[in-house]
């Protein structure tokens, strides 16, 4: 196994190909209509300062995640944390801890005091709460959305922060973007 972390910038359009290919294994993508070199003009276009986590066995990508560096607004107060998105591994390969080694890849941010939080949406907290996250409760907010501020960004129905540990703050959180 070999998980290699690179800025979006750096990973070339082969490896986009195959990342998207992937992801749509766990999220089907629906826009059959959508070119794909849209779609990888796309990847490297949404969240452009993310960093890629890609997990190979051999020469096959078997698991991808993405970390986001984010500023959130809580009531009065700005939050520095660390977005996951896409955390994903290949449906012949769940169940063999490669997740949890790509997730560990990313909390490693937290873990050594470069981040305080890790933020991220999911459908599936128990797996995550395993690992150290806990749910929370925040109304979240996107207050760049032009057309409706006060709709939740996240579309999963969890959100969790690591540490589970973590004093997180209650109130509205305004993630100032769109979920990921």
């Amino acid at each position: 196994m070999q998980l290699i972390e690179s800025p979006s910038s750096d990973i070339k359009k082969n490896q986009v190909v195959d990342i998207l290919e992937l992801i749509n294994l766990t999220w089907p993508d629906d826009d059959k209509a959508k070119p794909l070199e849209e779609k990888v003009t796309g990847f490297y276009d949404d969240h452009s300062e993310k960093i890629c986590y890609c997990l190979y066995k051999d020469k096959e990508l078997v698991g991808y995640a993405e970390s986001i560096p984010l500023t959130i607004k809580i009531e009065k107060n700005w939050l520095k944390a660390l977005g996951l998105g896409g955390l994903n591994v290949h449906p012949d390969w769940r169940v063999k801890r490669y997740g949890k080694a790509i997730l560990e890849a990313v909390l490693k941010k937290i873990d050594s005091g470069e981040y305080p939080f890790c933020i991220f949406q999911t459908g599936i907290p128990n797996f995550y709460e395993k690992l150290g996250c806990k749910v929370i409760k925040n109304k979240f907010i996107n207050s760049n959305n032009q057309v409706d501020p006060f709709k939740n960004p996240f579309w999963d129905e969890y959100v969790m922060v690591y540490p589970a540990s973590a004093q997180w703050p209650t109130g509205t959180a305004d993630l100032r973007r769109e979920g990921f």
